[in-house]
């Protein structure tokens, strides 16, 4: 299944982001993600990491009134925890089914 745009995965989903990720993506430790002030030094540790809550920060609503759609503003950097999550996994699935879409 590709991805159909649909935004449930970043809607409502916690996404885990590490230092690896704030490195690739320095966005995730502005104030309006970032809501403890976390810095690179403090994530390195490994144990310490910034929560994206739903709905992320970064989605965008693409709609048109004949097509719903979301993009990721910051897809090409996004944390590997958003990489690891392929369309059509039991994950996509569940998340779709939550926002009441079809699994397509």
């Amino acid at each position: 299944m590709l991805c159909q745009r649909c935004g449930a995965c970043c809607r409502r989903l916690m996404i885990e982001c590490q230092w690896h990720d704030a490195l690739r993506e320095p966005r995730l430790l502005e104030p309006a993600t970032n809501r403890h002030g976390l810095t690179l030094a403090d994530l390195k540790d490994g144990e310490k990491c910034i929560i994206l809550a739903g709905p992320c920060r970064f989605l965008i609503d693409t709609s048109t009134p004949a097509a719903p759609s979301f993009m990721c503003s910051i897809y090409p950097t996004r944390p590997n925890n958003c990489v690891g999550f392929p369309a059509g996994s039991d994950q996509c699935r569940e998340a779709r089914a939550r926002e009441g879409l079809p699994n397509a």
